[in-house]
């Protein structure tokens, strides 16, 4: 016998492949829900744009400028009032945050009388609210439907309200423009600050009068004239007075060594010299001794005459006459020495110096005394005059400190002036540069409608027949049957007349 097998085949829904051949008989197979989809989607398209109220839309862009600069209270120097320089994007996103703040925004809600507008249906019924409660909705309502941004590489904020009528848009963006600009002065200006600058600069000069005064009276009361010259000078006086006591001294040790070598050598030097020495006979001497020899040689020739040679008185003659000739011999064989001295110039020279040296050392030992006098009173009068000169830089410093805070309050003052000159005139850092006109055009016309609604019916109409192809589990090709039950085909039946696929598969 032979043996029959069973395939059992598991029942699921088949996996459907989309090809890019396949998506026209695709579209022709659901082509009732294509043109259903595509009808329907477009008339919801033609019946919005049609009975839909038309949307106005009004623009105003403001100009972001630099073209004050308000007075600030700071030490460093603001610069002119008049400066351009960029704008910082936070400075456009101040600005933008300034015309949604809530103040503003109830301003242009009170100018407008949007709180007053008809309410919705269900508010209607919900009882009339407060007037606080209109406002506060009404405030909501326009946040909500007020467009502001800046434009890009500009100091330019656009600013746009959609509305149903086209006059009362304009109209809350003109109220908008008014609030904006009185918020901006108001917040960029503060109405005492004049004030405060004019009590400021009379209270400055008030104590720079004070400290003038105080440093004019300062050498009255005991100051020096100049005491920073003054002191300058008597620092350099006791410098050079100090420098000559130094020298002084130096000059007292090496006189007083002076002193001490002139007292050593002046001992040892004699007071004269022999300046000329002469050797001469002694003439009258001789001529006197001879005299004698001859008066005794008479006086013996006549006692000779009288008288024995033995005689005393002869003897006697000739014992004279013998002692006057050894006393000629003596003469004649010692001549008479003649020797002329004078004072040594040397021991005068040195007596002179020395007297001269004692002299200068006393002198120079009074100067050194006076210097050393003239060395405490002047460091005295230096010391002095830096006190003095110390308060005397404080007085001038805080003049000046006192000057500079009032020039910069002047100057403060003064700006302040211009800035409340220029609020009063109006004249502000922002500026309408577009006003909001009555738009004439709505936002949406009906060809944009038609446009959007055909290819939304497209795109809508074409999802429809993808989904309606993904969820049909039928077989309508054998390659889907072949693949399906992963076995080989042997032969497929086409479909007859008016056959469903459900009687095909009974």
């Amino acid at each position: 016998m032979e043996s029959t097998e069973l395939l059992l085949v598991e029942s699921r829904p088949p996996t459907r492949h989309v090809a890019a051949t396949n998506l026209l008989a695709m579209g022709f197979r659901r082509r009732k829900v294509l043109a259903g989809s595509f009808v329907f989607v477009l008339f919801a398209a033609i019946s919005a744009a049609i009975f839909l109220p038309k949307t106005y839309e009004s623009e105003m862009r403001i100009l972001v400028r630099k073209e004050r600069v308000d007075p600030v209270v700071s030490a460093a120097d603001a610069g002119g009032l008049s400066v351009r320089d960029l704008i910082m994007p936070e400075e456009l996103n101040s600005e933008i945050e300034l015309i949604r703040s809530d103040d503003v925004l109830r301003n242009v809600v009170l100018t407008t009388g949007m709180h007053t507008r008809r309410a919705s249906f269900l508010r209607r019924l919900l009882g009339p609210p407060s007037t606080e409660i209109k406002i506060a909705r009404a405030v909501r309502t326009l946040a909500k439907k007020l467009e502001v941004e800046p434009l890009k590489k500009s100091n330019i904020i656009a600013v746009r309200y959609s509305s149903s009528d086209p006059a009362f848009a304009a109209h809350v963006l003109n109220a908008l423009s008014k609030a904006y600009l009185d918020k901006h002065m108001q917040v960029r200006h503060t109405p005492r600050q004049l004030n405060f600058f004019e009590q400021e600069t009379e209270h400055y000069r008030q104590k720079l009068a004070e400290a003038e005064a105080r440093l004019a009276a300062f050498p009255r009361e005991g100051g020096a004239v100049a005491g920073q010259l003054d002191r300058d000078i008597a620092v350099q006086k006791l410098g050079e007075m100090k420098m000559n006591l130094s020298q002084t001294q130096a000059t007292i040790a090496e006189t007083r060594k002076r002193i001490a070598s002139l007292e050593a050598q002046i001992p040892a030097t004699p007071a004269r010299i022999t300046t000329q020495v002469r050797n001469l006979d002694n003439a009258q001497l001789l001529e006197k001794h001879k005299s004698t020899l001859l008066e005794l040689e008479l006086k013996r020739t006549q006692l000779l005459q009288k008288y024995k040679p033995t005689y005393r008185l002869v003897r006697d003659v000739e014992e004279e006459i013998a002692k006057t000739r050894v006393a000629i011999a003596a003469a004649e064989s010692s001549p008479l020495r003649d020797e002329i001295t004078d004072r040594d110039p040397t021991y005068e020279w040195m007596r002179g110096e020395l007297a001269k040296a004692r002299t200068e050392r006393r002198a120079l030992e009074g100067r050194a005394a006076a210097l050393t006098q003239g060395i405490v009173q002047f460091d005295e009068s230096a010391r002095s005059l830096h006190a003095s000169g110390i308060a005397e830089q404080e007085l001038m410093r805080a003049a000046k400190v006192l000057e500079e805070k009032y020039q910069l309050y002047l100057k403060k003052q003064e700006e302040a002036r211009i800035a409340d000159a220029m609020d009063r005139s109006r004249i502000l850092n922002v500026d309408i540069a577009q006003e909001p006109t009555m738009p004439v055009l709505p936002t949406r016309s009906f060809s944009m409608f038609l446009l959007g609604g055909i290819l939304l019916a497209m795109v809508l109409s074409a999802g429809a027949v993808f989904v309606a192809e993904y969820l049909d589990p039928s077989f309508r090709t054998p390659e889907e049957v072949q693949q399906y039950l992963s076995i080989p085909l042997l032969a497929a039946l086409p479909k007859s007349a008016g056959q469903t696929p459900n009687a095909l598969a009974q």
